[in-house]
């Protein structure tokens, strides 16, 4: 069982460091492994319905990929841990589909960078390739950074230097079901960063008393989930309750020094081809709780807006 693990493992890097990864600009070099996948990742706790099978190690190991991502966590090539900012430029109620700024604030004015994108893949090994989808970012080019982080197609001039909106910016106009995510990486040509960030469009979020908590989907029709838990107290037990058809789990996860904690989930239950999945955090004085929907998109329960 190691070996066949540890083997495919070993092929999943193997197409993260072969497979077209980013939306490189016409000056990149052949795609290399990110960070985030190349080191060993922090154990992630899960928690499964009834009789399901638990997830493969490589499958924990792509989550938990997925939440260093999503927090920015300090990396060799992004030793400060800096992130993408975006900022909406339409409003959604009165566009076709809503574009986004982005920023990378911090990030050095004198580097040549390549934008791409990380969809939610369908399988650890074979959908590597699939990182390189656009997901609404129109072309590969090089990109450039000014002095308020602005992501654009040009060098910028001297009177572009402090501009937070051009006519050469970089836009992103994202297509997403609720609380999918879309990951961006802004990779230096010269290898020497990455800054990394996650929009997501329609999040499936609630608070309550200052407690959060957000899920978002990690793999196609939320056959797996992610949910993290922010504001409640540091260092403390919160019990999750996880109810999907009818099953229910009430696992419970162990806060850090800012009060969060992620949870991975798998809502599928036996004999159910579609369902909802109900997600509450229970804290000392506040009960935030969120609905999902999962199941295969042609039945409608998953289905982008």
């Amino acid at each position: 069982m190691a070996s066949s693990i540890f083997r495919h493992l070993l092929l999943f890097i193997f197409a993260l460091s072969s497979a077209p990864v980013l939306c490189l600009g016409q000056s990149a070099k052949e795609p290399r492994i990110q960070d985030y996948f190349q080191k060993k990742q922090d154990v992630i706790s899960y928690a499964v319905f009834g009789a399901q099978a638990p997830p493969s190690q490589g499958l924990l190991d792509l989550l938990q990929s997925q939440v260093a991502w999503d927090r920015a966590t300090p990396e060799p090539t992004n030793p400060l841990g800096m992130h993408l900012r975006f900022v909406k430029i339409d409003d959604a109620a009165n566009a076709a589909a809503t574009r986004y700024r982005v920023f990378a604030d911090g990030a050095p004015e004198n580097k040549v960078f390549s934008f791409g994108t990380w969809l939610v893949s369908k399988d650890i090994v074979h959908d590597a390739a699939f990182i390189s989808a656009n997901a609404g970012v129109s072309g590969a080019r090089d990109v450039y950074v000014n002095a308020r982080g602005l992501l654009m197609y040009h060098k910028p001039k001297p009177e572009e230097a402090r501009s937070s909106r051009l006519a050469d910016e970089l836009e992103v106009t994202p297509v997403a079901a609720p609380g999918e995510p879309i990951r961006y990486m802004l990779d230096s040509l010269d290898e020497e960063l990455q800054i990394v960030g996650t929009l997501v469009p329609h999040p499936v979020e609630a608070e309550d008393e200052g407690c959060r908590l957000e899920v978002r989907i990690a793999q196609p029709d939320a056959a797996a989930v992610l949910i993290f838990v922010e504001g409640f107290k540091a260092k403390s037990k919160v019990p999750v309750v996880l109810q999907s058809a009818n099953g229910s789990v009430t696992p419970v996860v162990v806060t850090d020094e800012d009060g969060r904690a992620v949870l991975a989930g798998f809502p599928h239950v036996p004999n159910k081809t579609q369902g909802v999945l109900k997600v509450t955090a229970e804290g000392a004085s506040c009960l935030p709780s969120v609905e999902l929907p999962w199941g295969a998109v042609g039945d409608g329960a998953t289905k982008k807006p």
